[in-house]
């Protein structure tokens, strides 16, 4: 496998696959959740406090003090990471998996823009078509979960698990059961404001939170997300990001 070039389903570059890894990809790719062009807008409009999340991550990662971080990123389609995690750290590798070859594109693409090629390798896929095991400092999982059904959560944290070094941190980012307090229509206000103030035309936002709001019954809870990093393997597990009642969290699990 050579870094920086295309070959089969591997590809040099990386963003946030929504679909990443337990559909296949052509599943993702003839039935995207919303058109590749409007993913990295969409995705920045609707999950309030997006960029706050990804600035936490990256501290999190800069504070393991590695120059030569060796980082697996699952959901790399669009190259969120390696736009905020890489240019600054010459010295750091990012493996990424996705299932959808459209969205990887969009990655190779911003990679090479970034002038980062060289430090990343793509892969079109499943965690399962990750064959390192044991070997990675650090893993992210950001904007992925909620995704999944309650099972393949499961697999999939096992499976980053399974290719962390022994005690590497992987840091978890997912929708989750909100806890509103008694105060949903602040809550869903709020909301509302926030994707119009990120550019999203107020009646597709509302229509957004209805569809997103209908599926909270069958939404993990936080604590459902603490239990499923411990049922993985991982041992120790803290909440690092909290907004709207819990309907965005992370945790970063050892």
């Amino acid at each position: 496998m050579e870094t920086g070039t295309a070959q089969e389903d591997v590809i040099g570059g990386q963003e946030h696959g929504p679909g990443a890894l337990a559909t296949t990809a052509g599943d993702f790719d003839n039935r995207p959740p919303m058109p590749v062009t409007e993913y990295e807008q969409t995705v920045k409009s609707v999950n309030m406090g997006y960029d706050l999340l990804f600035t936490l991550t990256y501290c999190l990662l800069r504070a393991l003090r590695r120059p030569d971080l060796d980082l697996l990123v699952v959901g790399a389609g669009g190259g969120a990471e390696i736009e905020r995690f890489l240019p600054d750290n010459p010295g750091w590798r990012l493996t990424g998996v996705d299932p959808s070859q459209d969205m990887l594109a969009v990655a190779q693409a911003k990679a090479e823009r970034l002038g980062v090629l060289g430090q990343v390798t793509l892969v079109r896929g499943t965690i399962e078509d990750i064959p390192s095991r044991g070997s990675f400092d650090a893993a992210t999982c950001l904007l992925v979960l909620h995704f999944l059904p309650e099972a393949q959560k499961r697999t999939l944290l096992q499976g980053i698990a399974e290719r962390l070094q022994p005690e590497a941190p992987v840091l978890v980012a997912s929708g989750s059961r909100v806890d509103d307090g008694g105060v949903r229509d602040d809550l869903l206000g709020a909301w509302q404001q926030y994707g119009e103030l990120h550019g999203m035309p107020a009646e597709r936002m509302a229509t957004t939170i209805d569809q997103l709001m209908a599926q909270q019954p069958n939404m993990t809870s936080e604590d459902g997300h603490r239990r499923l990093l411990l049922d993985a393997g991982f041992t120790r597990v803290a909440s690092y990001f909290r907004v709207m009642g819990g309907g965005m969290a992370a945790w970063i699990a050892r």
